[in-house]
């Protein structure tokens, strides 16, 4: 399986853990990140690059997942997950990151180096290794609502509304 690592200042150390952690069990692992720490660096960009790369990889049929490591992973969660295709989970629990899988198909994990160490980081990423996503009908169209959502603004059939006092989606009219 490939990774796509990448880690700001905060993260870096984890993130460089994981990688020879990863590349000793015999995975592909392309780093994202500044090649030397760097106290002055910003998440976004790292983020936003191996976030496309696993999007990219996917379009490509490649296997593939994504590491993206911060100091909590607040700011590098929403970042990533602002990249059009991006599934990521943001979790420092080992069951948030086998529903994740099982249920959203995700292939990105975002880790706090704050919130993990290096041992429960290893279980979060052998957790998105081997949690196959289960594939059913229903997850399987929840995950084309949120792709289709994203492209377009719309569920087909459905309008999106968020009023007050509203309890969920309503048909399209028209």
């Amino acid at each position: 399986m490939r990774f796509h690592i990448s880690a700001n200042y905060q993260g870096y150390a984890r993130a460089r853990e994981l990688e020879a952690s990863l590349s000793s069990d015999g995975h592909e692992v392309i780093w994202h990140a500044s090649p030397e720490f760097d106290d002055n660096d910003d998440y976004t960009i790292y983020a936003i690059r191996a976030a496309q790369a696993v999007i990219d990889d996917e379009d490509a049929g490649v296997d593939a997942r994504g590491i993206v490591v911060g100091g909590t992973g607040a700011a590098e969660a929403i970042v990533t997950n602002k990249v059009a295709g991006v599934r990521a989970v943001h979790t420092d629990r080992r069951d948030v990151v086998v529903d994740a899988r099982q249920h959203a198909d995700v292939t990105i994990l975002v880790l706090g180096a704050d919130l993990a160490d290096e041992s429960a980081s290893r279980e979060l990423v052998e957790a998105l290794v081997t949690t196959p996503f289960l594939n059913n009908l229903d997850d399987a169209r929840r995950v084309v609502n949120v792709a289709e959502f994203e492209a377009s603004g719309t569920i087909e059939g459905w309008m999106i509304e968020y009023t007050s006092g509203s309890s969920g989606p309503r048909p399209a009219e028209g």
